[in-house]
């Protein structure tokens, strides 16, 4: 027989929009919360988002946008199905030893738990599924793990038959609000040992939306000496604000303030490419250097779609044995002769960011053959209107849903 293949889907929907079902938490409630979890989760997620977004940048040729939190839960399930050195490398990845990956699992069910409960404004909902196929049954310990921990639905398809894609690609549609609909255009194929399916839905709105009527046409500069003109909203307000004489932040909340998006806008004398840099080192902007201040911020509307193969740029990060067909060892996952191993790993977004909020999506594919007072200064005047850095987070539990560039808001 041949090599078994082990395959991982991910899917992340966010949409902006009004709550809606039985009442959330109250905010101090969900701060409560969030302030027992182990923040060591979002922040190594965060890292790995980091990682690979300076990784893939130079790949993009153009918007770039990444789900962290999308990548990260999708490498923890082939986490929990790894072992020996496969699993050392995956551990060093996410930040969690092979010891510790109860503490990893108790700490994504406690954040699911709190996430799928995001307070007044914001919805937001989690699923996971474990597709197992025919002739090869999953380990029981391996399933216990993923129905305890990760909430999986454990389904059975032969994933050598055309009718897997169908059914995998529905159940991806259905909870992404069928924003991403083929995730798998042909079957898994005769080796592959399960797919395993993560998808995140969230609906929510600014706290103050953009006035309609406020959105204008305005110049967007791409370079020196090309513009184009995008619908670039406004509205003037209190904002937690930061600047450098290399770039402004500012965090537009969303909800009531439990969620937000970040924006990073270089300085003219700076650029989109340096910016990164610095963003990547994790140096800046610090939480103490954001004041709560009276402005006026322009951002205009953009889509954008990305999707890539992980494999490169995971690779480069120090996980080769989950690729290699002769050494990969997923063996916590089932029990076959022939080593399981990473195929591929494919990741796609999108997103769309309005008057109403923002709308986003994202899927990743892994494939074996996650008010303070006013201050007395001057109001600021934040114009986004040349390439920019954006993270949409949250706040209270310190996730990243989405770390992104957009070089042209005008590009889908």
């Amino acid at each position: 027989m041949g090599k078994k293949i082990l395959k991982l889907l991910l899917a992340v929907f966010l949409l902006a929009g009004c709550s809606q079902g039985e009442a959330p938490m109250s905010y101090a409630e969900r701060q409560d919360s969030a302030a027992k979890l182990d923040f060591r989760l979002a922040q190594q997620s965060n890292l790995l988002g980091l990682k690979l977004f300076s990784q893939l940048k130079d790949k993009s040729g153009g918007n770039l946008t990444i789900s962290p939190y999308s990548i990260a839960t999708a490498l923890a399930l082939a986490y929990n199905g790894s072992a020996g050195e496969t699993a050392e490398e995956l551990g060093r990845l996410l930040g969690y030893a092979p010891d510790e990956r109860k503490q990893l699992n108790k700490s994504h069910q406690d954040l699911m738990r709190l996430m799928q409960d995001a307070g007044q404004g914001v919805d937001l909902k989690l699923a996971n599924s474990v597709w197992g196929t025919a002739g090869i049954p999953l380990r029981k310990e391996y399933l216990a793990t993923s129905k305890t921990y990760y909430g999986a639905e454990i389904r059975k398809v032969d994933l050598a038959a055309q009718r897997s894609v169908s059914e995998i690609n529905g159940w991806v549609s259905k909870h992404t609000e069928h924003k991403i609909t083929q995730m798998l255009d042909k079957p898994p194929g005769p080796q592959s040992v399960a797919v395993l399916v993560n998808a995140l839905y969230f609906k929510g709105g600014w706290k103050e939306a953009f006035p309609v009527e406020n959105t204008r046409q305005a110049e967007f500069r791409l370079s020196t000496d090309e513009t184009v003109q995008v619908p670039m909203m406004s509205q003037k307000g209190y904002f937690p604000y930061s600047e450098h004489e290399e770039w402004q932040a500012i965090r537009i909340p969303y909800g009531d303030k439990q969620m937000d998006m970040l924006v990073i806008l270089p300085s003219v004398h700076s650029s989109l490419e340096e910016l990164e840099g610095q963003f990547e080192a994790g140096g800046f902007p610090a939480e103490e250097d954001f004041v709560e201040k009276q402005g006026t911020i322009g951002l205009p509307r953009f889509k954008a779609n990305f999707g890539t193969d992980l494999n490169e740029a995971l690779q480069a990060l120090g996980v080769k044995l989950a690729f290699d067909p002769d050494k990969g060892d997923f063996s916590k996952l089932a029990d076959t002769s022939d080593p399981i191993f990473i195929s591929n790993i494919i990741h796609k977004t999108y997103i769309d960011v309005n008057e109403k909020g923002t709308e986003a999506s994202a899927s990743t594919l892994v494939g074996m053959e996650m008010g303070a007072a006013p201050t007395p200064d001057p109001p600021f005047q934040m114009t986004v209107n040349r390439p920019f850095l954006f993270v949409i987070e949250d706040r209270q539990t310190g996730v990243w849903l989405f770390i992104g560039a957009v070089e042209n808001p005008l590009s889908k």
